[in-house]
């Protein structure tokens, strides 16, 4: 079972507005509202996908009941620590015509020292049966990065493979931990690693620079629909399938999800997982909604990506 941590939950709404002017009243011809949060996500897509999944996190109030009716929904397992705040709204605007997506999401609920101590507690029990953890998402406002980096240091000890995919200030300084994977998008990798992707050799050197910080490998993905995973023998390289993007909200939780399908569930080569992943990511953004696209057109689509391994390991990257 791959267990995903979410501990800023969301209620994630997704709006439709054909040419979308600021200022200006708007009617939605289409919208959607599922239970989000990058964890919640990834734990979606797992379930298209057909792996055993989890989802642990905090949730408060009228949105934390949403989010709950959300993951019974989608017949995903849930452990959800109540919490006295409100759980946050996420809201993605698409505007079809221009062609453009604006995010709105909010900072969350703040969680108290007992709620903290109760969700530390029942992990240690679920761990008790997860062969992953994926650590997604950002951190409730109050928490401290280290609130995090004692999570991940937790599973660690237990010998669990332990994915993060969070902000910079927080993946900075989880790395500490040394987690087995850490899966950040171009503009997040960039901030941890202090220097910008220009040319296509800086996302390697993106990755040496992630496994020098703590991370045992690594995952980037790029905007255009390249990614890059850092293995024991060398790079994979991809480069996703061409769509037509309904929204790409949720697409790269979709990639993380598909990676993990290949890697741990199927047993995939890395080359393999990857392509997978391009193709879990690609299907998403033809759906509006996180995770809610089709396990066979993941698949259709899968057949269709570009890879490239590079034999040079990051040893030698570094020479």
């Amino acid at each position: 079972m791959i267990l995903t941590v979410t501990l800023n939950a969301a209620v994630a709404r997704t709006l439709v507005v054909p040419s979308l002017t600021l200022g200006h009243r708007h009617r939605a011809p289409e919208s959607m509202t599922l239970a989000g949060g990058k964890g919640v996500n990834v734990a979606r897509s797992l379930r298209t996908l057909d792996v055993p999944v989890l989802a642990a996190g905090f949730a408060g109030g009228r949105n934390g009941d949403a989010i709950r009716d959300g993951l019974s929904e989608a017949a995903i397992p849930f452990d959800l620590v109540e919490i006295e705040g409100y759980s946050r709204t996420s809201t993605a605007i698409i505007d079809p015509m221009a062609g453009t997506q604006t995010e709105i999401n909010e900072y969350g609920p703040e969680v108290t020292p007992a709620e903290a101590r109760e969700f530390s507690r029942r992990l240690e029990y679920l761990m008790e049966y997860a062969t992953a953890v994926v650590f997604a998402g950002s951190v409730p406002p109050n928490l401290d990065e280290s609130f995090l980096v004692g999570l991940v240091r937790r599973a660690r000890e237990r010998g669990i493979y332990t994915v993060v995919d969070s902000p910079p200030s927080v993946l900075r300084a989880v790395l500490k931990a040394n987690p087995s994977l850490v899966s950040p998008n171009q503009h997040e990798a960039e901030s941890v690693v202090g220097f910008d992707f220009i040319e296509e050799g800086d996302f390697p050197l993106g990755l040496t620079r992630l496994v020098e910080l703590g991370a045992a490998n690594a995952c980037i993905t790029s905007p255009e629909g390249l990614s890059y995973l850092s293995t024991e023998n060398g790079t994979v390289s991809a480069r996703s399938p061409r769509v037509e993007a309904a929204s790409t909200v949720g697409s790269g939780d979709a990639y993380l999800a598909g990676l993990l399908a290949g890697l741990l569930h199927r047993n995939l080569a890395p080359a393999e997982a990857v392509r997978l992943a391009a193709g879990c990511a690609a299907a998403n953004a033809e759906t509006l909604g996180a995770g809610l696209f089709e396990a066979r057109r993941a698949e259709e689509l899968a057949d269709s990506v570009q890879v490239e391994v590079s034999s040079v390991s990051l040893q030698e990257s570094r020479t």
